[in-house]
C-alpha cells in the first residue's frame, strides 16, 4: 500500500511564571517542543477502482468515482481537534485546542503547562454532517459519535484520529513528538454493470450493519443504535457512501442487536431499490460476511435482473433477499445496523 503524508506543524511553548530568559533550570523555565500531525493517506482507493473498474466502458465510470472518492481518501484536513488528558490516573481533560487548517502545512503556537499528556487528535469532525465529538472530558469517554436516527446521509467527511502519550521530562528540550492520524471512516460503492443493455437502474441504495461510535482512546467501535446511511448518487449506475465500519467479526461487542445480525452470517449490508415500469419496486438486501473496514472502499459490482433483482458480481460469498413488489413500511426483516 502507497501512503502520502502530510504534516501540520505545531510547535509547543511551554508557559511557566516568574522565569528569566536565561534561567537554565529547565525544569522551571520549561523548553519550546515540536509536534508533527503526518496524515496517514489512503492512496490504494484509486488503484483499487481501475482495478475493479478496468474495461473501456466502465472506464467514465471510474473516474467520477475517483472524482467522488478524493476528497475523503486523499487527506484533506478541514479542521484540528486536539486535547490534552492527564496521565497522573485522573484521566480528566487538561487543554484543548481546535483550530480551523483548510491546508496541507500549518503552523502556530500553542502554550500550555509542561506535564506528561495522553493526547487525543481529530481531524475533519467540524463539517461532519453526521458524526459529533462527545465524552470529552475524559479520555476514556472521548468519541466520535454518530447521531441517532432511522435514516442519515453520507458522511460528508472522513474523520483520522490519533492518540500519543506524550512525556515531557523536566530537563530535556530536545523532543520532538509524531502524531500519526489514521482514517476511522470506511467507504462502498455500488456499480451496476449491465446498465447500458438494460433499462432498469437502481435508484436508492442504503447501508446497515455500521457503527454508531467510535473510542479514540483505545479504538474500539459500538454499535449501541441502528441506522440506515444513504448512499449518494455518483453517476448513472453508480452509488455510494461514507460510514464508520462495520464490526470486524461476528462475535464483536454490541449486545443483542449485534447477535441477532450474527444469527445470518453477516457483518453488514447493502438494500437496493430498482423501481419496475408497471410501478412496482424490487428490494434486495445482499448480506456481506466480511468486514468493512477503516481506511477502506469496497466497490460491489452488481447486475440488475429483468424483475429487479440485484446480483452480485464474482462473489459467491454476499447473500441475497429479494422481495419483489416492494412496498414502504412493509418491513420484515430485523435491521441490525
Amino acid at each position: 500500500m502507497k501512503i502520502n503524508q502530510y504534516i501540520v506543524l505545531l510547535t509547543f511553548a511551554i508557559a511557566t511564571a516568574g522565569c528569566s530568559l536565561i534561567y537554565d533550570d529547565l525544569s522551571v523555565c520549561g523548553a519550546d517542543y515540536l509536534i508533527n500531525y503526518q496524515m496517514n493517506l489512503v492512496t490504494e482507493v484509486q488503484t483499487t477502482i481501475d482495478e475493479k473498474l478496468s474495461s473501456d466502458i466502465e472506464k467514465p465510470m471510474a473516474d467520477a468515482l475517483k472524482a467522488w472518492s478524493e476528497p475523503y481518501f486523499e487527506g484533506h484536513a478541514h479542521d484540528l481537534d486536539m486535547s490534552f488528558y492527564s496521565l497522573g490516573g485522573t484521566d480528566e481533560l487538561l487543554e484543548h485546542k481546535s483550530d480551523t487548517i483548510n491546508a496541507k502545512q500549518k503552523s502556530y503556537t500553542l502554550y500550555i503547562p509542561r506535564k506528561d499528556y495522553r493526547h487525543l487528535a481529530v481531524v475533519n469532525i467540524a463539517e461532519n454532517n453526521n458524526v459529533t465529538l462527545m465524552g470529552g472530558q475524559y479520555v476514556s469517554s472521548m468519541r466520535v459519535a454518530q447521531r441517532e436516527a432511522d435514516t442519515l446521509p453520507s458522511h460528508s467527511t472522513a474523520v483520522y484520529t490519533a492518540r500519543l502519550d506524550m512525556y515531557m521530562p523536566a530537563n530535556d528540550s530536545n523532543l520532538t513528538f509524531n502524531v500519526h492520524l489514521y482514517m476511522a471512516s470506511s467507504a462502498v460503492a455500488i456499480v451496476q454493470t449491465n446498465h447500458n443493455t438494460t433499462p432498469l437502474r437502481m435508484e436508492r441504495v442504503m447501508l446497515s450493519g455500521t457503527a454508531s461510535s467510535f473510542s479514540i482512546n483505545d479504538s474500539t467501535y459500538a454499535f449501541n443504535h441502528n441506522s440506515l446511511i444513504e448512499a449518494e448518487k455518483v453517476v448513472d449506475g453508480c452509488y455510494a457512501m461514507v460510514s464508520l465500519p462495520s464490526r470486524d467479526a461476528v462475535s464483536a461487542p454490541g449486545g443483542a442487536k449485534a447477535n441477532a445480525q450474527a444469527a445470518d452470517n453477516s457483518l453488514w449490508k447493502l438494500r437496493v431499490y430498482v423501481p419496475m415500469p408497471d410501478g412496482k419496486v424490487t428490494e434486495t438486501v445482499l448480506s456481506f460476511p466480511y468486514a468493512l473496514q477503516a481506511g477502506k472502499m469496497e466497490i460491489v459490482k452488481v447486475e440488475v435482473q429483468d424483475n429487479g433483482a440485484v446480483v452480485v458480481v464474482g462473489n459467491a460469498e454476499v447473500g441475497a433477499t429479494v422481495t419483489l413488489d416492494w412496498k414502504e413500511g412493509n418491513e420484515h426483516e430485523l435491521i441490525t445496523g
